[in-house]
């Protein structure tokens, strides 16, 4: 064994232990999260998921420009990867191959090409980064040191290939991009050559064993845990929340959500060093468009940053309740995790399927125990626990205006839901805002236009726990959730008709969770149905221009895209025209993660959407959601045009059309 391979296995044992060591402490740092036991089942589907969003990249695409230039380096690196431990194992084994023969002349074409493309990739890169407006911020050393390190492995790659040609050891009609840089040795001695080609190879071991331990300690450590964060993915509805079992919470623990290391999960910890801080989650959050504090991706580096620094501390052995809180002015600011609106954009956007809004949620959660929250939100969570509804009015005066449209209601003037077809869920807006009332009237009219035999909750219903839910009040969601499912199963409800999204979505999402289970339908989905059945016919010309916002619970948590406007386009006369910002890209509205009960300082998030839809100079906005129909008519009056543009629920839409089938 000649001095070469000597030291090439030394530094192969140093590399290699010197990146053993580095992963050994990272997956220290993530144990040190909680357990959690829904992350290992369906197999299938998760292997299904890592070739789609790894393999596939299809996230990544999204932003086109950008989902190329990345999809080339993945791939490219994958193939490029035989080459490199080709190069390491013939530093001890000279001429080692993977691929024998013939086909590994036609593996060293493909490699050339590959080459090539990646070069193309890093300037791409180059480009992305400097074009990419200030949200994103991407343009950091890290990003550089890593384009670096690619650069260096593709030239000095292409060096040592090129001196290869030049001594006759690989066939130059199969290496076009190579024997161009073997010109570079052209005069040259072979011995001078020889040194060259040394040098080359000397060096790209160099940088690729570097690089080998550069990613731990880097943004770019995805490499090393993006499939495993992707097959790790959460697999519940995208809707549901995680449930506190507060039976197993350990009598001596002082707090429940987020507040230390070990209250976050494991697959916390693993989202943290999973991040790419590509800043598309930023890039879509409507708190951070309206220039408030929230960034999702700094939620997500400065876990990785808390862990990396605490966790540290724990493993040498200092006691946990030393540890500093990480929602705090040191960490992750109270203002940051108040401003989400729990869109879901973030989560959406992410290639990597990191929950940044599940994060959030939790710290509330830690955050609302310790009394910081405070103002119209916790005088909210008051009357929701008093009265069952967000405004404190009595219970027995839900739904007191069904009383003039013979509407039969459970536990009024009907035993069961056995004999209907459909409970209609109208929800605290429906059931007491003069506006939400409007919205219910439309639908129940409706309803029995189509005659459907269907009966409603009324002083049956409470609110479902959502606001207390999403400002982090998880034992009041709790109650109220266990409430309402007991009075369902009691009454026998069997499927249920909800047009506020929020109610669909923790109804349908999240209820489960405390036994029950319902057939859940949002009322476009409903409505939509009897149009095709031929039960509803909307007739009237209505003559108008409108553009339709998509609810960010019906749409990004539910996936409920085309229904409102399949009903719109039944309507005759009416011209829908898109947002730039629609579906999964649709912009919030501002009222969810209870923001809808909180003060917001300007410029408002409802402002931003308004002024978005206002551009197109529609007669309509069409909504369908309560909430959103809320904000945009406080928006329409702060900019003075609620005479020229109306706010209409798709079912009020409708039902301005609608005729009596013959």
């Amino acid at each position: 064994m000649g001095p070469k391979s000597i030291i090439m296995i030394l530094l192969l044992i140093a590399a290699f232990g010197f990146f053993a060591y580095n992963i050994y402490n990272l997956i220290k740092l993530i144990t040190l999260g909680k357990k959690e036991d829904n992350r290992f089942g369906d197999i299938p589907t998760r292997i299904k998921k890592v070739l789609i969003y790894v393999f596939g990249q299809r996230r990544l695409f999204k932003y086109k420009f950008a989902g190329l230039e990345h999809a080339m380096i993945f791939w490219g690196f994958i193939i490029i990867t035989i080459g490199t431990v080709e190069l390491l194992v013939s530093g001890v084994i000279p001429g080692f191959q993977l691929i024998p023969g013939k086909a590994h002349e036609f593996y060293e074409f493909i490699l050339d090409i590959v080459h090539v493309l990646v070069l193309i990739a890093i300037g791409m890169g180059i480009i992305n980064r400097l074009t990419i407006g200030r949200r994103r911020e991407v343009n950091g050393p890290d990003a550089v040191v890593i384009l670096g390190l690619i650069f260096g492995l593709v030239a000095t790659a292409f060096l040592y290939t090129g001196g290869r040609i030049q001594l006759g050891e690989v066939n130059a009609s199969m290496l076009p991009i190579s024997s161009i840089f073997s010109s570079l040795y052209d005069g040259m001695s072979a011995d001078r050559i020889t040194y060259f080609k040394e040098f080359s190879w000397w060096f790209h071991i160099l940088i690729v064993l570097g690089f080998l331990n550069y990613l731990p300690y880097s943004k770019h450590s995805h490499v090393l845990t993006a499939v495993l964060n992707v097959f790790f993915q959460s697999l519940r509805p995208r809707g549901a929340l995680s449930k506190l079992d507060f039976e197993d919470i350990p009598d001596d623990l002082d707090h429940f959500g987020a507040g230390k290391i070990e209250d976050f999960s494991w697959k916390d910890m693993l989202d943290a060093y999973t991040c790419t801080e590509c800043g598309r989650c930023t890039d879509n959050c409507p708190a951070w468009n309206t220039e408030k504090v929230l960034s999702p991706r700094d939620i997500v580096v400065k876990l990785r940053h808390y862990v990396s620094s605490e966790g540290k501390e724990i493993l040498d052995g200092k006691p946990s309740e030393e540890q500093t809180e990480i929602p705090s002015t040191e960490w992750i600011t109270p203002e940051e995790l108040w401003a989400c609106t729990s869109c879901n954009a973030c989560v959406e956007q992410c290639p990597l399927f990191i929950d940044q809004m599940g994060k959030i949620m939790d710290m509330r959660r830690y955050l609302t125990l310790e009394g910081k929250l405070s103002g119209p939100a916790m005088r909210t969570l008051q009357k929701l626990q008093s009265h069952g509804n967000p405004w404190g009015f009595d219970p027995n005066e839900r739904g007191n205006w069904l009383t003039d449209m013979g509407v039969p209601v459970l536990g009024v003037n009907a035993e069961s839901a056995e004999e209907f077809d459909v409970v209609y869920w109208t929800g605290c807006f429906g059931g007491y805002d003069p506006r939400g009332q409007e919205v219910s009237k439309a639908i129940v009219s409706l309803l029995k236009l189509a005659e459907v035999n269907f009966a409603v909750a009324g002083p049956m219903e409470t609110c479902t726990g959502d606001p207390a839910r999403r400002l982090g009040e998880e034992a009041l969601y709790q109650m109220l959730a266990t409430q309402n499912v007991e009075t369902l199963n009691e009454m026998k409800v069997k499927k249920i008709l909800a047009n506020c999204p929020h109610c669909f979505n923790t109804i349908k999402n999240e209820y489960p969770d405390f036994g029950g289970m319902y057939e859940v339908v949002h009322h476009s989905d409903f409505l939509l149905e009897l149009v095709r059945d031929g039960r509803i016919n909307p007739d009237e010309n209505l003559n108008k221009k409108m553009t339709y916002h998509d609810s960010c619970y019906l749409g990004r948590y539910n996936q409920v895209y085309d229904s409102p406007r399949e009903i719109l386009k039944s309507i005759p006369g009416i011209e829908l025209v898109e947002m730039k910002r629609t579906k999964s890209k649709s912009f919030c509205c501002g009222a969810g993660g209870g923001k809808i009960w909180m003060e917001e300082e300007a410029p408002r998030v409802n402002w931003n959407r308004f002024d978005e839809a206002a551009e197109l100079k529609p007669d309509t906005l069409a909504t369908a959601c309560y909430f959103c129909n809320t904000m945009f008519d406080d928006a329409a009056k702060f900019r003075g045009k609620e005479e020229e543009m109306e706010i209409k629920d798709i079912a009020e839409i409708l039902h301005a059309s609608a005729k009596p089938s013959s």
